[in-house]
């Protein structure tokens, strides 16, 4: 554990013995219904969208020369804002008492099963502890949407809901392990149809964590630099962008686009497992990164659900999409991309002197900022504000990375010297 949380040991030591089914901090939300559906849309780098389904506002428009990305259309939008996330010791103290309850409870867990014997005892053993972690990740879903909520309500601010969406990711992590750790515990006596059910708690469990949600604790935690992040929400939706270096990474969770009842529209004759259709559909839905493929498509179903994996790489980084062959659309996403490498749209504005160049993607996605004296070319160091939120400095070369708000944006920049000069476009 790093050294400036040490005397987290001893609370954590407690909280661990504590029953599981406890709240993990007094921050955390109680569970609640679900969300009212919003309408979402998976958009790309043209503004131009076609339809895929029955719902006007549920569009795809594809990328003209990069992949296209799960997004929410502009009426669904309830909140979006700009967050750093840094050290947070109530961040930090909820990460670390969900992954030790995690170990607690599966170390628990192996010991039982260890010293149980018989196939029958063993059998209904492992019935208990697979119905408990279904209970658990329900009680995990049922926080997300009330997360949402309050969120949108406007009764929870940006960085408290980072700090809770942060340990919802690693209490699902947790709960991952904890099957892990089963099947390494039963190997073979494992039946198939506990393995089935584990497969499709995992199934709804991946809506629950993200590589930028696993950026937030970690900077909480203080086990990495803070991390400049953009939120999107919807009733049902949540985007996460964030910078890693000279990287760039994206979320998207649309609950909207899953259906949880229904008929597996992927399974055909020609495809009986459904995977043939599912590759076919993500071309559809990423027809530049599939043209453009370097390794996959490779496809993963998820148990006996109608959930299906899709990974490739392209030119400008990676995309793993889950398709819900129910509803035949995307409903989580992870993207990364490099900077150096992805598209972009120069404009420029004069002001004072001071020549502002932003080279634009797309909404949620990265932005970059140059600043340059108008008559000698010279870089300058200026401060960048984006829609009144400071999001850093150009530094002494003139450059800063930062990420694109939805809809209106408004960007200004101020020298040392007091000049300022400004920029404002809508990014779809």
């Amino acid at each position: 554990m790093p050294s400036n949380r040490p005397f987290l040991l001893a609370v954590l030591a407690l909280l661990v013995a504590a029953p599981a089914t406890q709240a993990v901090a007094a921050g955390s939300l109680a569970v609640g219904p679900d969300a009212a559906e919003r309408a979402p849309e998976l958009s790309g780098g043209s503004p131009t969208g076609v339809s895929v389904g029955t719902d006007a506002t549920t569009t795809f428009a594809p990328g003209t020369n990069t992949s296209g990305y799960l997004g929410l259309s502009d009426e669904a939008v309830e909140g979006a804002d700009h967050e750093r996330a840094g050290l947070n010791v109530g961040g930090a103290l909820q990460r670390d008492v969900a992954a030790l309850r995690g170990e607690y409870a599966s170390h628990t867990f192996e010991q039982r099963y260890g010293n149980t014997t018989g196939e029958r005892a063993r059998r209904a053993l492992l019935h208990e502890e697979i119905a408990r972690l279904g209970e658990r990740v329900q009680e995990l879903e049922l926080r997300r949407n009330r997360l949402i909520d309050e969120y949108n309500g406007g009764e929870i601010g940006t960085r408290e809901f980072l700090r809770e969406l942060a340990a919802l990711d690693a209490s699902a992590r947790a709960v991952g392990d904890r099957f892990v750790r089963i099947r390494s515990a039963a190997g073979l006596e494992l039946p198939s149809d506990l393995d089935t059910r584990m497969n499709n708690l995992e199934g709804d469990l991946l809506t629950l964590y993200g590589p930028v949600r696993a950026q937030l604790g970690d900077a909480m935690a203080g086990e990495r630099a803070p991390v400049p992040v953009y939120t999107v929400t919807s009733g049902t939706g949540i985007v996460l962008s964030s910078l890693d270096g000279s990287q760039f990474h994206r979320e998207a969770y649309l609950g909207q686009n899953r259906e949880q009842v229904g008929p597996n529209q992927f399974v055909t004759e020609e495809s009986p497992n459904g995977v043939g259709t599912a590759v076919r559909r993500m071309t559809e839905l990423y027809p530049w990164a599939s043209a453009n493929a370097r390794s996959g498509p490779d496809v993963q179903g998820i148990g006996n659900t109608s959930i299906y994996y899709v990974e490739l790489r392209h030119p400008h980084g990676s995309l793993g999409t889950y398709l819900d062959g129910r509803s035949e659309s995307s409903f989580r996403e992870f993207q990364t991309k490099s900077l150096e490498d992805v598209p972009r749209t120069a404009t420029t504005n004069t002001s004072e002197g001071v020549e502002l160049t932003v080279n634009r993607t797309h909404a949620t996605g990265p932005m970059q900022i140059l600043v340059r004296d108008e008559l000698t070319g010279d870089p300058l160091a200026a401060n960048v504000t984006v829609n009144g939120h400071r999001v850093g400095s150009t530094g002494s070369d003139g450059e800063l990375w930062t990420l694109t708000p939805k809809q209106a944006v408004r960007i200004e920049v101020t020298t040392a010297g007091g000049r300022t000069v400004d920029e404002r476009f809508f990014a779809r």
